[in-house]
Order: C-alpha cells, then sequence, then structure tokens
C-alpha cells in the first residue's frame, strides 16, 4: 500500500467499516465474491491487512465480522478481540447469528469479557430481516449497554447470488420499525442506505440515535451520484467506512472521492472523525489540536 493518509489530509481519519476473518473464512469470503461479484484488490491475513492500514496513517479502525451460520459468532468474537489487542487503535465489534442459543449471554460475554464495543448484523449475508423479532435480544443488550449496532439493513448493494432476493427483507421501513420499538438505539446503517439514500436521510430526522456510513458510496464504482447538499446537511450523522479490505480497488479511493466533494472544513472533519471519536470514544492523536483542523 503506497500512500500515506495525512498526505490526503490533516484530519485524523477512522475508518468505521473494515472486514475481519480468520484466515480459512476469510478466504472462503474472497473465492465466493471473486465468483459472484467482484475481486479483492487486496491479499493477506487479517493481521497483514491492518498493518498496512494503520502504517499508512489510519488513526481508528472499526473491525467488523459477521457470523453466516449458528454456532461460530463467540470464535469470531475472540477473534476480533485479540487484533482489537494487537491493534491499540483498532475497536472491535461483536457479532451473533439470530439461531444461535443465548444471544444475551453471547454479547454480554463479547462485551465484558472481550471489551468488544458494538455488534454487527449482515441481513444479506444471515438472511435476516432487521425487524425480525429473532433479533430483539441483540437491540435490546446493545441498548442497556450503550453501544451501537451496524446492520446491513438497506437493500443495496444486492448480489443475485444470494439464496433469497434480500431485498424483500430489508429497506428503509424496515429500520424505522426497529427505530420506533428502540428509540436509544444506536444504529448504524451503511453504504449511505444505498437504493433508498433519500429514505433513510429523512429517518435521521425523526430518529436521533440512527446513522449512516460511507461505505463504497463514495469512490464512484456503483454506477449512483451521492449528492453534496445531503452529506453536508447530515455531516453530523454520518461515519466515513470503506468495506476494507473487501473492495475492487485501492482503499483511499473513498477518502479521494468524500475530499473532492469539498464539502467543507467542518462536515469532513466530523465525517473522518469526530463522529466516530464521539459515538466510540475513541482517543484523539497525540499532540493534535483538532480544533484547529
Amino acid at each position: 500500500m503506497s500512500i500515506f493518509l495525512p498526505d490526503l489530509t490533516p484530519i485524523p481519519v477512522v475508518d468505521s467499516h473494515v472486514h475481519v476473518f480468520p484466515d480459512k473464512l476469510a478466504q472462503a469470503v474472497r473465492n465466493w465474491f471473486s465468483r459472484h461479484a467482484w475481486e479483492f484488490y487486496e491479499q493477506g491475513s487479517a493481521q497483514q491487512l491492518l498493518q498496512r492500514l494503520f502504517d499508512a496513517g489510519l488513526h481508528g479502525a472499526v473491525l467488523l465480522s459477521y457470523a453466516h451460520r449458528p454456532g461460530i459468532s463467540e470464535e469470531l468474537n475472540g477473534f476480533v478481540a485479540s487484533l482489537a489487542k494487537r491493534f491499540p487503535k483498532a475497536v472491535g465489534f461483536a457479532t451473533v447469528h439470530h439461531q444461535d442459543k443465548d444471544l444475551r449471554g453471547i454479547l454480554r460475554r463479547a462485551f465484558q469479557e472481550l471489551n468488544l464495543q458494538g455488534v454487527k448484523l449482515h441481513s444479506h449475508v444471515q438472511l435476516v430481516a432487521p425487524d425480525d423479532p429473532a433479533l430483539d435480544p441483540v437491540y435490546e443488550t446493545a441498548s442497556d449497554w450503550g453501544l451501537p449496532v451496524t446492520i446491513h439493513a438497506g437493500k443495496e448493494p444486492y448480489v443475485p447470488a444470494y439464496p433469497m432476493d434480500v431485498r424483500t427483507i430489508t429497506g428503509a421501513e424496515r429500520v424505522e420499525r426497529v427505530l420506533k420499538r428502540f428509540p436509544e438505539l444506536r444504529l448504524i446503517v451503511p453504504h449511505l442506505g444505498f437504493g433508498e439514500s433519500d429514505q433513510f436521510y429523512r429517518l435521521l430526522d425523526a430518529h436521533p440515535h440512527l446513522y449512516l456510513d460511507t461505505t463504497m458510496m463514495l469512490g464512484g464504482f456503483f454506477p449512483v451520484p451521492v449528492e453534496k447538499e445531503p452529506l453536508v446537511r447530515y455531516s453530523e450523522r454520518l461515519l466515513y467506512g470503506t468495506d476494507y479490505p473487501h473492495i475492487p480497488y485501492q482503499v483511499d479511493r473513498e477518502l479521494r472521492g468524500l475530499l473532492a466533494l469539498e464539502l467543507g472544513e467542518t462536515p469532513t472533519r466530523k465525517i473522518l472523525w469526530e463522529n466516530a471519536r464521539d459515538l466510540l470514544r475513541l482517543e484523539a492523536p497525540m499532540g493534535a489540536a483538532l480544533d484547529g483542523l
């Protein structure tokens, strides 16, 4: 990785959407994407890939895994926790599968014993609607702990190779039902709600604990225009993310796309750094006068 992020912007950059898996599972994910979606730009173990990110000047990363079947969540949580311990600038999220036994117990151990700081769910992979009552214990536990849940609950990006048309079980209306049932839940929806971005932006007006992340939406990979105005208007509720390493291009492409929009100093700082700092209680870089950035 021949990039250095501080050369692009003096603002600390936190990537709120970084995927990590044990080697065998990571290779299976890569193979699936290669057959059905796109080739990953970079190869390597989770440890090697994270080292490249931090060597490139990334200030912080949120490590996400997801359980594609029941019974593996605690193994994945242990793996994520080990990486978060190895990389002090990383924050790990737990995962659960809705068919796991004792969802509350799995999450309690992840938060209390492993120091994981949120939950990752993936409606497309786990084939579960965000408003399915099976996920209520997850939302309740996360709300009790005051920790966020990142859930791929938007309709896109959709891959036809999924066992069903996941667009029928996802979307802004279903997310709104979750937010109404759990008004204190800190919920993060990736990809700017791709496919229904306008509906998700409107949900931000009504639900103060909802966030969207920018993952894969600002690099021009998908043929979808992203308007500057809502990014500025809702900059306090947006998080920068890349989907690294599950992307078919160099990781700085999303950052360059964001900077090219010229949102202004304050919105850019909020999206890249301050919102993640406040939501995840991250530490500021040593010696940085952030108010002057």
